[in-house]
């Protein structure tokens, strides 16, 4: 039964032309790419989580290689816009227990054949804290991480978009 069913879905997803967008966006963005994420000077600490969890996504979620400036096939340079945590949810005694973190990048890309363009993306994350505490480096940390992931994965579908065109 698993077989059949298994067999059914990769013939569905083949004969529907389904093509994962990460192969869309490299297409865009060719094979060797060059990352600069410019650290914040308000925020170096948190600058310096999101550089190396946007590596890490450009490596893992579309493949590419991260090279020099100069065998670059495109130039992705990524600012941090701004970091906010809003509370979202308070217990009866009006300790916020729930907040909402929101990242703001802004991809800057310019390819091979000179033209450039600017991508803003943002993520969000929701998280927990215990009543009566502040957001500990933990809690923090994972925020950035999930909300720079998601920001990403927006990048890569605008990105992907194009490539369809």
């Amino acid at each position: 039964m698993k077989k059949i069913i298994f067999t059914f879905l990769i013939i569905f997803l083949v004969s529907c032309g389904y093509i994962p967008s990460s192969h869309m966006a490299g297409k865009v963005l060719g094979e060797n790419v060059f990352l600069r994420i410019n650290i914040s000077k308000q925020d170096p600490q948190n600058s310096v989580f999101i550089t190396d969890i946007l590596r890490e996504a450009m490596l893992n979620k579309l493949g590419r290689n991260i090279t020099s400036e100069n065998n670059a096939d495109s130039i992705i340079i990524v600012t941090m816009k701004d970091l906010k945590y809003t509370p979202m949810i308070y217990d009866k005694n009006g300790y916020v227990v729930n907040y909402k973190a929101e990242l703001f990048l802004e991809f800057r890309l310019r390819y091979q054949n000179g033209k450039e363009e600017l991508v803003n993306t943002k993520g969000s994350y929701y998280f927990d804290i215990n009543p009566n505490s502040i957001i500990s480096d933990k809690a923090r940390f994972e925020a950035i991480k999930n909300a720079s992931s998601q920001a990403f994965d927006e990048f890569v579908s605008i990105i992907a978009i194009r490539g369809y065109k």
